[in-house]
């Protein structure tokens, strides 16, 4: 994998970040491909497929909101397979309270099988995410 494949995985991770933070949930289920899943300890089974994606995103939006709080994704230390396109990267989820003060929520390990969709660009096949202990 060159330079600028692992500046793609990035790139995808940013979307993916601004997107759920932004609560823009179809944009967010769009970076994952049609069958994509999404597995973390936190939220239970299995979220599999763009609608369940999307209404997942939909779901923790409205939760903030009602909470009245801001989520801030922050990916780093990426490190991708070039053989099997397997992605690990660590991320940092930070809470921001009405008066602006951020506090860490948690901190998780993730590992995306990528996929390469249409022209190019990549999509998460399945993503699993582990707690950081």
């Amino acid at each position: 994998m060159t330079t600028v494949d692992t500046a793609a995985v990035a790139a995808l991770y940013a979307r993916q970040s601004q997107a759920i933070d932004d609560g823009d949930a179809a944009a967010w289920a769009a970076t994952f491909t049609s069958d994509g899943s999404f597995e973390s300890p936190t939220f239970g089974d299995p979220i599999i497929g763009t609608e369940a994606l999307t209404r997942f995103a939909e779901g923790v939006y409205a939760d903030l909101q009602d909470a009245g709080v801001r989520q801030r994704h922050w990916v780093n230390s990426i490190v991708v397979d070039p053989d099997t396109l397997v992605a690990r990267a660590y991320l940092m989820i930070v809470r921001v309270d009405p008066e602006g003060i951020p506090s860490l929520l948690r901190h998780v390990v993730t590992t995306d099988e990528l996929a390469v969709a249409a022209g190019s660009e990549l999509r998460v096949r399945s993503r699993h995410v582990r707690r950081d202990p």
